[in-house]
């Protein structure tokens, strides 16, 4: 029940659950083999969770990326910084371009928080490989089930997204 003295409603209390989503254009001069992208997302959802933590989350949540190339897809996750990475899939060869989704859901801190943890940890991480976050842009909630498409659609459907701005 509400109380008419509480500012903070539903997922924004201090006990409450907060999400982010991002989809992006990552590139690279070097092209990125599936170790690369491993690795880089892997560190990327790492990075999020200490950010986000460090901002005063209570718990992690889930904190996933879905990488989608022309050669392949790779998913990596997280439930917190003590309990490591994830990572499963595999790019057929190496590519210059990927299309990332990631969707932080977070305890404890408020959206805002867990949006600038996310968009710095994704940005750091990936100046820190020599990858360049070509474009962003919000991005809603993603699960298995959204990822019906063919991988040439999806990446259509992508480069639409975020070329909506254009």
């Amino acid at each position: 029940m509400d109380s008419p003295n509480n500012t903070e409603h539903g997922c924004y209390t201090e006990h409450g659950v907060s999400g982010f989503g991002v989809a992006a254009k990552l590139s690279r001069e070097d092209s990125m083999d599936s170790t690369f992208v491993k690795a880089m997302a892997e560190e990327m959802m790492l990075s999020i969770a200490q950010k986000c933590m460090d901002s005063g989350a209570r718990c992690i949540g889930h904190i996933k990326s879905h990488i989608r190339t022309e050669a392949g897809t790779i998913k990596a996750d997280t439930i917190g910084v003590t309990h490591g990475t994830y990572s499963s899939g595999k790019l057929d060869h190496a590519v210059n371009d990927l299309y990332i989704a990631i969707n932080s859901i977070i305890q404890g801190i408020k959206e805002d928080v867990v949006r600038k943890a996310t968009l710095d940890g994704l940005h750091e991480v990936a100046e820190g490989k020599g990858v360049t976050v070509v474009k962003e842009k919000e991005h809603t909630y993603f699960d298995e089930f959204d990822f019906v498409a063919s991988k040439q659609e999806y990446i259509k459907q992508l480069e639409e997204q975020l070329s909506a701005d254009d």
